[in-house]
Formats: structure tokens, sequence, C-alpha cells
């Protein structure tokens, strides 16, 4: 079964943290990320919804795009063999990586974030 996901990729560290979380996932055969198109396409004996939970968990904003037979999958691995790949650098981290730093304070207002 051969299924795409639109996945938001914002900077290298989206991109790792998604590859990291869908290379888990038992029943996969392959991976396969554009990042110019924001696409993940699994190949593999695995369930979409499993795959749409697991990376909302980590908090990456995902949607199926299609869901269908791998058959389709050798006519484009000679499609791409073909072209070459224009791929442009993402930024090492993104807002929604960057961590967040919350400070108590023990004044009467409560808490600063910065």
């Amino acid at each position: 079964m051969k299924i795409v996901l639109k996945v938001s990729i914002l900077c290298d560290k989206c991109k790792t943290c998604i590859m990291k979380t869908v290379a888990k996932l038992s029943g996969i055969k392959s991976l396969a990320l554009d990042v110019e198109k924001c696409t993940l396409t699994v190949v593999g004996d695995i369930d979409a919804v499993l795959i749409v939970k697991e990376l909302r968990k980590v908090k990456k904003g995902v949607d199926i795009v299609s869901i269908g037979p791998e058959k389709e999958e050798e006519k484009q691995k000679e499609d791409d063999k073909k072209k070459e790949p224009d791929c442009k650098s993402l930024p090492l981290c993104c807002n929604t990586c960057r961590p967040t730093v919350v400070f108590y304070d023990e004044n009467p207002n409560g808490c600063i974030i910065s």
C-alpha cells in the first residue's frame, strides 16, 4: 500500500523529526520525503491513520493526500532517476521547533514567558 501525506516542513529539525517518528513504526518498506512539495510517501503494510496519529503526537501538521496500490511506485522510480533533484536549503530551526523557556518569579504577578 502506498500512502501520500502532506506534512508541514519548515526546517531541518522538522524534517528529521518526521522521518524519525515514521521510521519507528513497523510494517514500512520505504519512506520518501519531498521537501519542495511537502509530501511524505510511505510504502508498506501500515495504516494511514496510525501514521497521522503518531505525527500529530509530535505536533506536526499532516493531511492524507492519497492511499493506493504500490505498483505506481515503480513507474515513479524510473522518472525520478531521470530527474536531478533541485533541493533548496531549509533553515536549521523554525519557531515551532524552537524551545520555549518559562521563568517563575516569586512576585505576586505570576510567571513571565520569554
